[in-house]
């Protein structure tokens, strides 16, 4: 046994018969060690990779150092008899728990009780999140939705030192995404409705682990995402109907960008406007799935490409339907409507490039966006300024909830609510065309006479508090 190995047992703890201890290995002595001598032992102190000074005992030849690596690791007695080593981790009290629970569930098994999911238990996190990946594209959800729930999930596991279940702490997540939340100098920190996504795909993942026996119940059940009202980064506003005119022709008349023509992206924003399809959704529509002669004419978004995993006809306007006749031509049925539309962060960039020269300002002074998903939000609020019913609106924008629709898509501008007033009931007459005059600028045309002073019935004098001529 070497002299490293001998060193390395001296920093080893006893739990049990769970035994902990660092590995070692040996490195070359670096140029420029400081040698000294500490206790018999002859040390070496030099500058490792990162640039920091570090000490290490030196081999018994002079010639190489002894290092330890950081994680700590485990060797225990399985249920079975058999030796075992498990890894870790840096911390060492950390590691003493995991021993500790090493040693009780191999207790438990040897005298007689094996929980159904002990297996599973002692099977990494990160296998367990690869199953649960190929789990949700059996079921039909999308490639890129359960990459994106995969990909959450494991930077919570990794960032929190997850490696099995028992090693799972609602707090330490809790914590994690608190530091992600967090503004640096180099970015600004993730918002609430990104925490609750990273939240919701790693408490989805716990829930799987639970339904599918491999777990017990979730130490994660009971965190609630945040408040993301309280803390919008990206809010949508509706264009007016002058601005969606404005756009068009400014993309129609201007050069190729991100290889889309301007003719192009002046049908792309019309299929967007007049119909309320998703980026994604129309990405991947092709001609065999524009059924312009049907009546109603209608665009067909299969069931692999939207969002609520189901076949979506949605009906558009004879208007559109004839201009993308003629935009269409001969082109065979199996090719896309728009070959050249650009992946989403190029999208953004394109659309910006044609709201410029359109004088439309990309984010308003109330914070709020006019990005391509911002044509979609437009879409809804025109069904909600033409007096569609919410029913036929939640319908053609394909939501199942009815607040979705109203709440969140169906913008109404100061004007239009200044305009919904005038439906309103007059109570005081002479007052309400005072008002009107002076708001029309006749207000001072004529010279207003002062109302005398009205006679109450009980001999008390009573000021209407008019100033303007009564108008009969």
């Amino acid at each position: 046994m070497s002299w490293g190995m001998n060193f390395s047992r001296k920093r080893k703890t006893k739990i049990n018969v769970a035994r902990i201890f660092r590995q070692t290995f040996s490195k070359l002595l670096p140029e420029g060690a400081e040698i000294f001598t500490r206790k018999g032992l002859r040390y070496a102190r030099f500058e490792n990779s990162k640039g920091k000074m570090q000490t290490a005992p030196l081999s018994k030849d002079g010639k190489s150092v002894i290092i330890e690596t950081p994680k700590w690791y485990i060797r225990y007695k399985d249920a079975d008899g058999k030796h075992k080593k498990q890894a870790g981790y840096t911390d060492l009290k950390a590691t003493e728990q995991l021993a500790q629970q090493l040693e009780r569930t191999a207790e438990h098994v040897r005298s007689g009780y094996k929980p159904r999911e002990y297996e599973s238990l002692t099977i990494p996190l990160i296998t367990h999140l690869d199953d649960y990946k190929e789990s949700l594209l059996a079921k039909g959800t999308s490639q890129g939705q359960a990459r994106q729930v995969y990909n959450r999930s494991r930077r919570i596991i990794e960032g929190c030192n997850f490696r099995f279940w028992a090693d799972i702490s609602a707090n330490k997540v809790q914590l994690f995404l608190a530091e992600l939340r967090k503004d640096t100098d180099k970015k600004r920190g993730f918002s609430a409705q990104t925490n609750n996504g990273y939240l919701q795909a790693i408490k989805s993942f716990c829930s799987w682990l639970v339904m599918e026996g491999r777990a017990p119940r979730s130490p994660l059940v009971h965190l609630k995402g945040l408040n993301v009202q309280t803390d919008r980064r990206h809010d949508r506003r509706a264009l007016t109907i002058e601005e969606c005119k404005a756009l068009i022709k400014a993309a129609q008349n201007g050069p190729v960008v991100q290889k889309m023509t301007g003719p192009d992206r002046a049908m792309l924003y019309r299929v967007a406007l007049g119909s309320g399809l998703r980026a994604s959704e129309i990405r991947t529509l092709n001609i065999g799935r524009c059924l312009l002669d049907n009546n109603p004419p209608t665009l067909v978004v299969k069931a692999a490409y939207s969002k609520h995993r189901r076949e979506d006809s949605q009906p558009i306007t004879l208007e559109l339907a004839n201009d993308l006749i003629q935009y269409i031509g001969n082109r065979p049925d199996d090719e896309l409507l728009f070959p050249a539309m650009p992946i989403a962060d190029r999208l953004a960039k394109m659309l910006r490039k044609d709201l410029l020269p359109a004088g439309i300002p990309y984010c308003d002074g109330s914070g709020r966006y006019a990005d391509f998903h911002a044509l979609r939000h437009t879409f809804i609020t025109n069904l909600a300024r033409s007096g569609v019913h919410p029913k036929q609106a939640m319908d053609l924008a394909r939501h199942s909830n009815i607040n979705l629709t109203m709440a969140r898509y169906s913008h109404t501008l100061l004007k239009d609510r200044a305009e919904a007033l005038k439906g309103l009931p007059s109570f005081n007459g002479r007052l309400t065309r005072c008002i009107e005059q002076k708001a029309t600028g006749t207000y001072n045309k004529k010279p207003l006479i002062a109302q005398p002073k009205a006679k109450a019935t009980s001999g008390a004098t009573i000021n209407t508090g008019l100033s303007c001529k009564v108008i009969k």
